[in-house]
């Protein structure tokens, strides 16, 4: 059973997100909060695995609460719900330890989607969302130093996907084929625990590798 913690100062949201979780035998609403300061106190004493949590709370933010529950919480997953698609709010929410960005307008598969996608601990963003990420990296990224065991080839095609380039352009820049791009993709992915594109994106933001 995979508990869910919902944050909204919007009663009809928070109500709408209650009752499309609850037809589902797989996830418990273990808490509702109005705003961001009960959003930390309710997940440190309720301990879900999901938190559903709007920027725009009163008092603290959700980009603060995100923060301080990831802080406490780092088994704890936060997918930020919100109607803004600003690219430095989605920079900043990663920033603070959000693995997932969904817009309010999504379908409610999506929504259900989303929420499980963060219970496996992977990371969920919306192809719409990661091409406007993509479209404000710059192309030239500080390089990345976190773990020595990644070689200078996979940490340069490694930046390359983080910047928004496909395998075959990839391939085309470095004067490589497309299969030794993938395979050092593939290696540089596997040390750093990265499973997708996405993951690659929220590392390169969270760690402040990139430039927007």
């Amino acid at each position: 059973m995979m508990r869910v913690l919902i944050a909204d100062n919007h009663i009809v949201i928070r109500g709408g997100l209650r009752a499309l979780l609850q037809t589902h035998g797989n996830v418990q609403i273990c808490g509702e909060a109005s705003n961001g300061r009960e959003a930390v106190e309710l997940a440190i004493r309720k301990r879900p695995d999901v938190v559903v949590i709007n920027l725009n709370l009163p008092g603290v933010s959700g980009i603060e609460a995100t923060r301080r529950i990831r802080k406490d919480l780092p088994g704890t997953e936060v997918l930020i719900f919100t109607a803004d698609d600003s690219v430095d709010l989605m920079r900043e929410a990663l920033r603070a330890g959000a693995r997932g960005y969904l817009l309010k307008s999504a379908p409610d598969e999506q929504i259900v989607d989303a929420i499980e996608t963060l219970g496996r601990h992977e990371t969920f963003c919306p192809g719409v969302l990661s091409e406007k990420l993509f479209d404000n990296f710059a192309n030239q990224i500080p390089g990345i130093s976190d773990s020595k065991r990644v070689t200078n080839r996979e940490r340069q095609i490694l930046r390359l996907v983080a910047a928004g380039y496909r395998g075959k352009r990839i391939a085309e820049m470095l004067g490589i084929s497309l299969k030794t791009v993938n395979t050092h993709r593939a290696s540089a992915m596997r040390k750093l625990h990265l499973r997708s594109v996405a993951d690659v994106v929220h590392y390169a933001i969270r760690e402040q590798l990139i430039q927007m």
